[in-house]
């Protein structure tokens, strides 16, 4: 399986689950995992709970694809 070390830390970020990263605001993360839903390469499923900010679902998937 695919790293997806950084969409991991944002979903846990935007979720609570740990602390945003240094100099970034809500929105920055929020931005990037917007990025990341239109990015090539990216399993389906996670396409489409990025794409609907199902981020708890998303999270999910990525500890049991």
């Amino acid at each position: 399986m695919e790293d997806f070390g950084t969409v991991r830390r944002d979903l846990e970020s935007v979720l609570g689950k740990r602390d945003l990263p240094d100099g970034m605001a809500l929105g920055d993360v929020l931005g990037r995992l917007d990025e990341a839903a239109g990015a090539a390469g990216l399993p389906a499923r996670l396409v489409h709970y990025l794409e609907r900010r199902s981020y708890v679902k998303a999270l999910d998937w990525l500890g049991n694809p």
